[in-house]
């Protein structure tokens, strides 16, 4: 698909700066301490990102032969999402480099089962915890670094997130820096859609089955700050965007709404469900978000009632989307939702709404233009 994406403006759909975000916050949060990624591992990771666009081979590789190998084969991941199997399959096992390449090649991937809650991308948790159990939190690390690169950003455990030393934000800030350079006036260095006409009307409603979930979209979060005590948010953000909210209270999911671009969709909208649920069992009330709160917002508050409240998916998804105004441009997510609660979809809109779509907010934009 032509995206219209060029070198000086690269498309941020495209599953690789997922990948390239995973890697740095893989290494962070592949421990259950809040400790920093070491400065030496953050190097070689970066020096591993440098310049994505120049293709595989290591702008400025490090001078110690294994640290190269490893750097070498964390950006082929980043770029293709497949090991290179021959680069440390010999190297020694004992250095951190070596053992956490071990961990990724030799952890096995679960079948993805979404309605079994058994996902692809679990293989990342399931690496890491076998080179944490095999040689402690360095080589964990490295193996993070390695899985987080294979999977993504949009793989990682959201509760791991929430704990980490450094803010998730600034970890995703650093790894795209490196991977594509400082772009002042672009996410993630500025906020998304901050010009007049590019803003909607702010935008909250109750959930019908908890009322102390709002549903609504990224302008609601920038002007009601006290509106909500937290907020899962499913686009784009800037801590502009937020500044009243701790870090622990904002939940800041990688999730697109554009078919085919999300390779975790299933754990994603999961995980998104699950933040809800978590915020809402510390008693908080919860914003639940995306640009315009018509899509993704949606499907994840379905998630979260058929998930933890115990409503039904798919009647409860039409009551959503009625609810907000919203849309089925992107089918892919209402699918998602179905295939999680073990029902296939494959005609949403005819299945959701037998009698027609129902009229979107007016302020929506037109289709594939939702942020």
């Amino acid at each position: 698909m032509d995206t219209g994406a060029t070198r000086d403006h690269p498309d941020l759909h495209d599953p690789v700066w997922d990948r390239a975000a995973g890697a740095l916050a893989g290494a962070a949060a592949a421990t259950a301490r809040s400790t920093p990624v070491p400065a030496p591992l953050a190097r070689l990771i970066r020096a591993a990102l440098t310049d994505l666009n120049a293709g595989t081979a290591l702008p400025h590789p490090p001078p110690d032969p294994l640290d190269h190998a490893w750097a070498q084969a964390l950006r082929t991941l980043v770029l293709t999402a497949a090991p290179p199997r021959t680069l440390l399959e010999h190297t020694p096992a004992d250095r951190p480099p070596s053992a956490s390449w071990r961990a990724l090649t030799r952890t096995p991937v679960p079948a993805h089962d979404p309605a079994r809650g058994i996902f692809a991308c679990h293989h990342l948790t399931r690496a890491v915890r076998s080179a944490h159990a095999a040689a402690g939190d360095l080589t964990a690390m490295y193996t993070g670094a390695l899985a987080g690169a294979r999977w993504g950003f949009s793989a990682l455990p959201l509760r791991s997130l929430r704990h980490l030393a450094a803010d998730p934000h600034t970890l995703v800030t650093d790894a795209l820096t490196a991977a594509r350079g400082h772009r002042t006036s672009s996410w993630p260095h500025a906020p998304i859609r901050t010009g007049p006409s590019r803003r909607l009307p702010p935008f909250a409603v109750p959930h019908p089955l908890d009322d102390q979930v709002l549903l609504g979209n990224l302008d609601h979060l920038r002007t009601h700050p006290d509106s909500a005590d937290a907020a899962v948010s499913l686009c784009r953000t800037h801590p502009d965007d937020a500044p009243h909210l701790p870090a622990r209270d904002w939940t800041r999911v990688w999730l697109h709404d554009r078919p085919g671009a999300n390779p975790n969709l299933h754990f994603a909208l999961d995980e998104a469900a699950a933040a809800v649920a978590t915020l809402r069992a510390e008693g908080k009330r919860v914003l639940l978000h995306c640009w315009a709160g018509a899509s993704r917002t949606p499907a994840v508050a379905a998630r979260y009632a058929a998930a933890h409240l115990g409503a039904p998916a798919l009647p409860t998804l039409a009551l959503l989307i009625r609810t907000v105004g919203g849309h089925l441009d992107n089918p892919t997510l209402a699918r998602a939702v179905a295939a999680l609660s073990g029902q296939d979809l494959p005609e949403a809109a005819a299945h959701l709404f037998p009698d027609g779509i129902p009229p979107r907010r007016p302020e929506l934009p037109e289709p594939h233009n939702t942020g």
